[in-house]
């Protein structure tokens, strides 16, 4: 039959049916849920129970599928970057579009529409005549009545005051003309992949919204179970049963008609719903297929509910003294409806803000075949019925089912057979309105979200988080060895480059695996500790106040002194800016120099002999040579090449035995983290009006001292003020990751494969999860990119649990470049070996701004 669109007229959400009612529609907020600890989960579940004793009587509840437009994905990354100046970043999007026309993204939206009472007999009729009247005028080609300026500001009101009673963790947001044509459009076409992007943003809501007419809805045929396409022979033998679907056309698209199965729930497991684990709703998404659902609500109050159920129990009291004597089965029947009755009154009584829920919920799946549609309606009903759920398939109930499905139609009575009578409290356990979307608005593309069969999109947008969120934007990446961890880090700060940002990484390979990666970039400098070309000394590379602080910050633990010793006061005196001045000292080679030849102070030769201890040695020329160049800090990207640097073990630095003979490489390479710490902090906090991202790959190596864990934290803890953000790497997160304190301060982490089940415990509950849910350590140690024969499946890498700035929790796979040779310079996997042996390295130059 030809398909007339219920609205007549809309203005901002409030809709007028051709029916003669009149309805209001919201998109709802979905609530983080996925992962959440089971407290969590009962929060969410208490909301959802809120919601439905907020209704003020009949609803339309709404999810939908709706596809995430690539352009819309790069739009975000774009926002609030200026192109003009950032030709590396416009390029990645580019190529990022055509990576995205390669997948199917999509998210879903939730929707909550409510017919508006009508004030009286009079009301009612004045709606409907006025319907009335304006669908005979349209078959006269006649111009529409309009609204009354008063109808339209009852309305508003209305609407108003249901909105008020939504509970505020949904957010509820009028929804716009544009949205309300979306879902209608979105209708027609299910299954065709031809939806345009979601359109986004809110009405004012001060401004007056004035109500439009003729809104010009597509047309469309809709034909159960496709019998247009048969001849007067296939009508003869056609069977019903095989063509359970809706063929849905556009006469403008004929050749692309929709096809879709409409669904109904029958019935709900025997044994009750089991919480968590029987959402029904909340689970839709794991069946990986694209289902649009809709649940229409009727609720009614607990004394109309008593009041109703104690006039059964008199009937069926009743019927047992009429029965009283007989032999019947009936009163065993009897009996079993008296004792559910008394049961359900119980229930009910228990609490005093307690409602009944009559909960009729219809599915869809659809496909370009009827065919199509059929099998992923078998798969839908399968899969619920794994769990107890029972999914009717209707046979001439399509049409009803579909139209039930959309805001502002009546529900029919064959429709309404399907209804389920439940209470508020245990319809909510289906918590229709979650969500496990993770991530920013905006941002660079970190990550495809793949925590259900919605595959998402993950921006990643530190900056964002220090000004928007007000959050630290540092984050941290857990993993074992080969498990993307780098990759990941390299992706985070080649973004960041491209945006118009810089990083300082530490990089202690024996590849250069981060030179490698910076040289594809851009032009950076590379500071090797080992044969270096330039100078790291403080006292050159900073103004002298800056470069004071951070001298002594480095010498007290190289030096092994107590900052309030004697010596430790001396230090004190003689890296005075001041005294610096007086004396013409430009470095700590001069300054060692002076000690040992003209400082007059007590104590002077004894600090001097002990500096010079470091200052002879060839590992000591980065800091104490004044013949190189001072480092310069204008680069964009900076690398510091550390692979010879020893560090003293967690044993060495415990035992007071142990570290008075540490060897001095170990002395000085525990000293030259904290300073590349402490200089990367004053680098990064320089300009706030650029993002500066710290990266610290095998994180181990810095924390595992007391003072680069103290460095570390206290970029953690200021950077939100200075647009600058860490960026860990490691192993274990709960050694390697500094204390509880530096833990607890990352709010963005991210955890990859971990075989080893200790380790995969510590992860889960670095990401406040249970790190004894059997279910989740499988997932971290055996279906996080798998590794298998071969290693792991190209299209399995990347694979993690992350969780963002606000705490949400979702399975992830981190995206590469999409450009091939950014990506090639970003791989870190080590060559294989050929029968002569290892392929050599690359060797990196130590490079210094021109």
């Amino acid at each position: 039959m030809a398909m007339r669109s219920p609205a007549r007229a809309m203005a901002g959400h409030v809709l007028w049916a051709r029916g003669g009612t009149v309805w209001a529609t919201w998109r709802l907020h979905a609530l983080p849920y996925g992962f959440r600890p089971d407290k969590d989960k009962h929060a969410v579940r208490a909301a959802h129970q809120a919601l439905l004793r907020s209704l003020p009587g009949e609803a339309l509840l709404l999810g939908t599928c709706a596809a995430l437009d690539p352009a819309a994905v790069v739009e975000r990354m774009v926002r609030g970057i200026p192109l003009e100046h950032c030709p590396e970043w416009a390029a990645e999007c580019e190529a990022t579009l055509d990576t995205l026309d390669e997948l199917a993204l999509g998210q879903r939206t939730f929707w909550l529409s409510v017919p508006l009472r009508n004030s009286g007999r009079l009301g009612s009729l004045g709606t409907s005549l006025r319907a009335a009247t304006d669908d005979f005028r349209d078959q006269l080609a006649l111009p529409r009545g309009g609204v009354p300026p008063a109808e339209l500001k009852l309305r508003t009101e209305q609407a108003r005051k249901i909105e008020a009673g939504i509970p505020g963790v949904f957010r509820p947001a009028p929804a716009t003309v544009a949205q309300l044509v979306w879902l209608y459009q979105h209708a027609l076409q299910r299954g065709l992949y031809a939806d345009v992007d979601l359109p986004e943003g809110e009405p004012d809501r001060e401004a007056p919204t004035p109500p439009r007419h003729g809104v010009l809805w597509p047309d469309a045929l809709l034909d159960e179970g496709g019998q247009a396409e048969l001849d007067r022979r296939q009508l003869k033998s056609w069977n019903p049963l095989r063509r359970k679907y809706l063929k849905v056309t556009q006469p403008d698209h004929p050749e692309a008609p929709s096809y879709q199965a409409l669904l109904a729930l029958a019935d709900t497991p025997a044994d009750g719903m089991i919480f968590p684990g029987g959402e029904y709703l909340g689970r839709i998404d794991d069946t990986g297929l694209d289902v649009d659902w809709a649940v229409r609500l009727h609720t009614r109050s607990r004394e109309e509910v008593i009041a109703r159920n104690r006039r059964a129990v008199a009937n069926l009291n009743d019927q047992f003294q009429q029965q009283e004597g007989q032999l019947s089965t009936g009163m065993h029947a009897i009996e079993r409806s008296a004792r559910d009755l008394a049961e359900y009154e119980a229930l009910l009584s228990s609490d005093d803000l307690e409602v009944e829920v009559e909960a009729t919920a219809v599915f869809c799946v659809s496909g370009r075949t009827g065919d199509e549609a059929m099998e992923q309606a078998r798969q839908l009903q399968s899969f619920y019925g794994a769990s107890g759920f029972k999914l009717t398939h209707p046979v001439g109930n399509q049409e009803d089912l579909w139209w039930a499905m959309l805001p502002g139609t009546p529900l029919t009575k064959s429709v309404r057979e399907f209804a389920q009578i439940t209470t508020s409290h245990s319809f909510s356990a289906a918590v229709p309105v979650v969500t496990c979307e993770i991530g920013d608005n905006r941002g660079s593309l970190l990550a495809l979200n793949i925590s259900t069969g919605q595959v998402g999109a993950v921006h990643h947008d530190p900056a964002g988080a220090t000004s928007r969120l007000d959050v630290s934007g540092s984050l941290a990446i857990a993993g074992e060895l080969g498990a993307g961890k780098s990759v990941a880090l390299k992706k985070i700060a080649a973004d960041t480059l491209d945006r118009g940002g810089r990083f300082i990484a530490l990089d202690r390979t024996d590849s250069g695996e981060w030179g490698t990666m910076a040289q594809a970039l851009t032009r950076p400098t590379l500071v090797s500790v080992a044969d270096p070309a330039m100078s790291m000394d403080p006292l050159r590379v900073f103004d002298r106040q800056t470069g004071s602080r951070v001298a002594q910050s480095f010498l007290t633990p190289l030096l092994n002194i107590a900052p309030t010793s004697d010596r430790g006061v001396l230090l004190s005196d003689v890296l005075d800016p001041g005294y610096l001045s007086r004396h013409g000292i430009r470095g700590l080679g001069n300054l060692t120099a002076h000690l040992q030849e003209s400082c007059t102070l007590d104590g002077a030769y004894e600090l001097g002999r002990l500096m010079n201890v470091f200052a002879r040695k060839d590992f000591g020329r980065v800091i104490f040579d004044s013949s190189l160049p001072p480092l310069e800090l204008d680069d964009r990207a900076i690398v510091f090449l550390t692979r010879t640097l020893e560090l003293p073990d967690r044993e060495e630095l415990q035992h007071a035995h142990l570290f008075g003979q540490l060897k001095l490489e170990k002395i000085f390479g525990r000293a030259m983290y904290a300073l590349m710490a402490s200089m990367g902090r004053q680098i990064c906090f320089h300009n706030r009006s650029e993002l500066s991202l710290f990266i610290v790959d095998e994180a181990h190596h810095v924390t595992a001292s007391p003072e680069g864990e103290r460095e570390i934290t206290a970029f953690v803890r200021d950077g939100r003020k200075h647009q600058a953000a860490v960026a860990l790497g490691s192993h274990d997160p709960e050694s390697d990751f500094g204390d509880a304190t530096l833990r607890g301060l990352i709010p963005t982490r991210i955890l990859m494969r971990h075989r080893d089940k200790t380790l995969a415990r510590r992860g889960l509950s670095w990401l406040d999860l249970d790190p004894d849910d059997e279910s989740l350590i499988e997932l971290v140690s055996e279906h996080t990119s798998p590794v298998g024969a071969d290693g792991v499946a190209e299209m399995r890498r990347g694979e993690a649990l992350m969780r963002d700035a606000l705490g949400n929790v979702a399975r992830v796979k981190i995206m590469p470049p999409s450009r091939p040779e950014r990506f090639e310079a970003m791989k870190t996997s080590p060559p294989e070996v050929s029968i002569a042996g290892e392929a050599e390295p690359p060797q990196l130059e130590e490079t210094a701004r021109p």
